[in-house]
């Protein structure tokens, strides 16, 4: 089990509104800084924080840690970024499901508590010749390939694993062991992708240890598709 603790910028959609036409480029500075403050805290604490829906971000949590401290000092560090009033609910469980629990109420803060451990799994994708592809396609191109990935993610996923999109060639999918094995196999039904697999209690370190995974399947030539590190 793992804490997703879901951070809501109460009255976003009417603060955005209120910034007049020429906005969005206010709008992407604010959500920038708002993820970087959430993530330089989360690390702390041995989690890894993700943006979500950015008006709507996700932080990943050990399920020992003391929620009340993190979710305490969480709040004091918004308050000097946050446009609007914070909302924070913390649940415990299988991410997906822990997410949907903590998606009712989304006024109201909340925190559960932890009363089960179970590791956390992350699969991360790594496009092969991502680079070769940029210089020889062109980035739109590249940008469309990568995309189409992660549709394919999310159809074939659905409550299986939550999809995270990183930046570059980089696609996440965060589960639980029992959905591991297919997670990895709809993520390796691609040409040209290899699968790192980090499991830990704690989601920094299985994020880690993920990238670790992708590291050796690079080192050993591309041989496999997926490699996991317990």
């Amino acid at each position: 089990m793992t804490y997703a603790v879901l951070l809501i910028l109460q009255g976003y959609k009417e603060w955005t509104e209120s910034l007049g036409s020429d906005r969005e480029w206010l709008i992407q500075l604010v959500q920038s800084r708002l993820y970087e403050a959430i993530q330089s805290l989360s690390k702390d604490y041995d989690g890894m924080a993700l943006p979500l829906r950015y008006d709507i971000q996700l932080v990943l949590l050990p399920p020992d840690i003391d929620i009340d401290e993190f979710t305490q000092t969480l709040r004091e560090l918004l308050m000097r970024y946050s446009p609007t009033p914070i909302v924070i609910r913390a649940c415990c469980g299988d991410v997906i499901e822990a997410i949907n629990r903590c998606s009712k109420d989304l006024d109201i803060d909340y925190v559960a508590r932890c009363e089960e451990y179970e590791p956390l799994v992350v699969a991360h994708a790594d496009l092969n010749y991502f680079t070769e592809s940029t210089l020889r396609d062109g980035v739109v191109n590249s940008y469309i390939g990568i995309m189409s990935y992660i549709s394919h993610l999310l159809k074939n996923l659905k409550n299986k694993a939550l999809v995270q999109y990183l930046g570059g060639d980089n696609v996440v999918a965060i589960t639980s062991s029992r959905n591991m094995d297919y997670v990895v196999k709809v993520m390796t039904a691609y040409d040209n992708v290899k699968v790192g697999v980090g499991i830990s209690l704690k989601p920094r370190e299985a994020f880690a240890k993920a990238a670790k995974a992708l590291t050796i399947l690079r080192r050993e030539g591309r041989v496999r598709k997926y490699h996991i590190i317990e």
